[in-house]
């Protein structure tokens, strides 16, 4: 099991912390991804925060307004204060889920403004740049810079406005025309061997379907050409590792998908708008 739990303050209780002096504030913050069963993770009094839920790959469970959920990867999900929360793993598949626990004055009214005061559950669809932001209010509540609860709450306001785009993209004809099991394999397939040599006939002939179908399918999916899927689901592992390990700059573009480390470099500044060296430093 690998995950990241962040948080503002201390909460050892697991209960939460409802502050409503400010307008919207960021309790805590992290990840979690299971490659087999693990216990449900169930609260039957809830907690005094909101939580945010967003299932980026595997299949999960999540029990809502006393009904319970298999969510497909690009759902969401968010239990309010006092709501009983119960969430994990599906038939014991691989998941992986960011969440974030917020609190403020002024919630409810940017959960409306998103379009989630429903029970939900919701679809946005995967997206690179949802998990990123996610990332960032992880970097600003790890880091603690001056102002990270001020930065922390704009990462999660434009998170919600994101959010509220997709899920609109996702309700049209178009993304429930393309909402295809093949797809959702063949994600499933990119997250586990991302750091192999991955080629769209090949992803297409694994999946039954000619290659113009598959891109088709899978940009109404994730709103991505799945070679630019896929160099932004590497990048984000690259990410993970210039964070967390020593690795050096050719080792992590290898162990990512990268055969050529110049290639990688070229990538990733277009992507991220600094080098890998650069944006390693911030976290040494």
């Amino acid at each position: 099991m690998n995950f990241t739990n962040l948080y503002r303050v201390p909460d050892e209780d697991d209960e939460g912390l409802q502050q409503l002096d400010t307008y919207l504030l960021v309790n805590s913050v992290g990840y979690y991804e299971f490659e087999a069963y693990f216990r449900m993770s169930h609260r039957p009094r809830g907690r005094k925060d909101f939580y945010l839920g967003y299932n980026y790959y595997g299949p999960m469970t999540v029990k809502l307004g006393g009904r319970e959920y298999q969510l497909p990867p690009g759902s969401l999900f968010v239990f309010r204060p006092g709501d009983e929360q119960y969430y994990g793993h599906c038939g014991e598949k691989k998941f992986l889920s960011y969440w974030v626990h917020f609190t403020g004055s002024g919630a409810e009214d940017v959960l409306r403004a998103a379009g989630l005061d429903g029970e939900g559950p919701f679809r946005s669809g995967i997206h690179a740049e949802i998990a990123d932001l996610f990332e960032r209010i992880m970097s600003e509540l790890r880091d603690k810079k001056t102002g990270y609860e001020l930065a922390s709450a704009a990462h999660l306001s434009y998170l919600f406005a994101l959010f509220a785009r997709e899920i609109e993209q996702a309700s049209g004809e178009g993304r429930r025309g393309g909402d295809r099991d093949e797809i959702y394999e063949s994600l499933k397939y990119i997250h586990d061997h991302y750091a192999d040599e991955l080629y769209v006939p090949a992803l297409a002939e694994r999946a039954h379907l000619s290659a113009d179908r598959y891109t088709t399918l899978f940009k109404a999916v994730t709103n991505k050409t799945p070679q630019r899927y896929m160099n932004e689901f590497r990048l984000q592992k690259a990410c993970e590792l210039m964070k967390h390990t020593r690795l050096n700059i050719q080792q992590i573009a290898g162990l990512v998908g990268f055969n050529d480390s110049l290639y990688f470099s070229r990538t990733f500044k277009k992507t991220y708008g600094v080098t890998p060296s650069v944006y390693r430093a911030k976290y040494e």
